[in-house]
């Protein structure tokens, strides 16, 4: 082969085939740096090269983008919502939150977010009444820190502001109180108990006194005249009418009725003993006073009295609820003894109606009045016509009827009368009758 059939390369190792020569370590390394590099850019499935390199870090991002978008998706975040009860009025800001004041699903007011702007970094919740409240809560999926305590105490003051409006909204009823005393829970009839009214906020009051009476005063006075146990109540009404009442029983104890007569016409000089006859009433203890220093405890006791004199003899009698009454007899023996008469017909004066007064001496009979000897102490008249209307009535005896009845003159009948009294001796009477009322020709 000639020397001009040959190339460069081939040239160049038939001229260097004779030769020898050492590298230095400087080039060895350069070289073997530059085969790796090599290697390392091409392609093999035996090495690890830049095409394993870039496979691993593809795969890596990928599965960053994953995550990040998962946590975009669903970020742990707790919407509080206030009760539909207390629901503040005003948009409030929210915060972030802890589990544990995070409500059940099923119950939350929460709406879904944008979903056509997942880039969207808030979320808007309502309250159950169903009005939007998109500034209600709002929170941001990435909060400066140092905004934290700022929206931490919106959201404390949001709740504080919402029991106030809540409060504001829905007012306390007022308290009413009914309640009263009296002056006396018991005692003997006829029974006088003052009321006082202590009831509280009441507008309107109405006192049932048990026995058939009634009140609207505010602190009445009442008297039970009869025996017995009376439930007395009070009712009392709000201002929002609300009714309330009290009650208290009042016990009314019968009282005793002191009565007694004696055998006055006896001669005391000849020590002869005098009958008590005993006509109380209701009483269970007696005490007599015969007037001369000597007393009994007996019902109907029998007396001696050792000189005739005027004596003054005393009954008292008890109940076993210590009601008490009594009697006095003034001038036992010796005082004249009472009498009362009526007369049975009369003809009263055709002139006009004279009211009935008359004199004691008087004999024209022109009014209807009795005859007494002795003192009245107690004195009552009343007069009816055959069909029992009462058409006259008086409580003095100085005062008889003069035939008139409302400004006119009876009519020519007979009327029937009935009286009673008591004399300052201590006698009493029961007396009825017949009387004609006769016309003047």
């Amino acid at each position: 082969m000639s020397r001009n059939d040959l190339n460069i390369e081939d040239l160049f190792r038939t001229q260097m085939e004779t030769y020898q020569v050492d590298p230095s370590p400087g080039l060895w390394q350069k070289v073997h740096s530059k085969i790796l590099w090599k290697q390392f850019l091409g392609f093999s499935f035996q090495t690890f090269n830049v095409y394993y390199l870039t496979l691993a870090l593809s795969i890596a991002g990928l599965g960053s983008i994953a995550l990040l978008s998962n946590s975009e998706n669903n970020p742990d975040e707790v919407v509080v919502q206030v009760p539909a009860e207390n629901a503040p009025l005003s948009p409030v800001a929210s915060s972030k939150y802890t589990p544990a004041q995070q409500t059940d699903k099923s119950e939350s007011q929460i709406l879904s977010e944008d979903r056509n702007n997942p880039t969207s970094d808030t979320r808007t919740a309502v309250s159950e009444n169903g009005y939007s409240s998109e500034n209600l809560v709002e929170e941001t999926k990435s909060p400066e820190p140092s905004n934290t305590n700022t929206r931490d105490q919106n959201v404390v003051n949001a709740i504080e502001n919402s029991d106030i409006s809540a409060s504001n909204l829905k007012s306390e009823p007022i308290p009413v109180k009914a309640d009263f005393t009296s002056s006396q829970i018991e005692g003997c009839s006829p029974l006088a108990v003052n009321f006082i009214n202590r009831s509280e906020n009441a507008i309107q009051s109405t006192w049932i006194f048990g026995d058939g009476g009634s009140s609207i005063e505010k602190d009445p006075s009442y008297v039970f005249d009869e025996p017995g146990e009376y439930s007395v109540s009070l009712k009392v009404i709000g201002v929002e009418e609300q009714v309330y009442i009290a009650y208290q029983v009042i016990t009314v104890f019968e009282s005793p009725k002191a009565l007694f007569e004696m055998n006055e016409n006896v001669d005391l000089s000849l020590m002869q003993p005098v009958y008590f006859y005993n006509y109380s009433r209701g009483a269970e203890y007696y005490e007599w006073d015969f007037g001369d220093g000597e007393q009994s405890n007996m019902v109907e006791p029998i007396h001696y009295y050792n000189q005739p004199e005027s004596y003054n003899v005393k009954l008292k009698v008890w109940t076993q609820n210590q009601c008490y009454d009594s009697l006095v007899i003034h001038n036992a023996f010796t005082a004249v003894e009472g009498e009362i008469k009526f007369p049975n017909a009369f003809t009263p004066n055709m002139s006009g109606p004279s009211g009935g007064y008359y004199e004691i001496n008087d004999i024209s009979n022109t009014i209807f009045h009795p005859h007494v000897r002795g003192e009245l102490i107690e004195y009552q008249l009343k007069i009816f016509n055959r069909q029992g209307l009462q058409i006259f009535e008086s409580n003095d005896v100085s005062t008889g009827w003069d035939g008139y009845f409302q400004e006119k003159l009876a009519a020519q009948d007979v009327y029937i009368w009935k009286a009673r009294g008591k004399f300052s001796n201590g006698k009493t009477f029961v007396k009825s009758g017949d009387l004609t009322l006769v016309k003047q020709r």
